[in-house]
């Protein structure tokens, strides 16, 4: 009984690692990195590791709070990733 639940959990632990797509890891970046320089390519390297995953609500959500989490890194292609992936995610969802 215990290996089935064990390989239950095992099983549920690697469909959630598959998702991809947690704001609030975007959003740790923010409060975790103090340098802007890379504070900015982190945040860049989150969006291209998880763009895939994310909803358009979850990218509203980042827009939204992307001022006030990038400070000074916030950029015009930051910006431009987020909203490329908002389109990308709209797609994705009407099919």
């Amino acid at each position: 009984m215990r290996w089935l639940i064990l390989l239950l959990l095992l099983g549920l632990v690697g469909a959630v690692a598959k998702s991809g797509c947690y704001v609030r890891e975007f959003y740790g970046i923010a409060y975790t990195v103090h340098d802007p320089t890379l504070r900015h390519r982190e945040m860049m390297a989150w969006l291209d590791q998880n763009a895939g995953h994310c909803k358009s609500t979850e990218y509203m959500v980042i827009w939204n709070n992307l001022s006030e989490w990038a400070g000074t890194a916030d950029s015009t292609w930051l910006r431009a990733k987020i909203v490329h992936g908002y389109k990308d995610a709209l797609e994705r969802e009407k099919k």
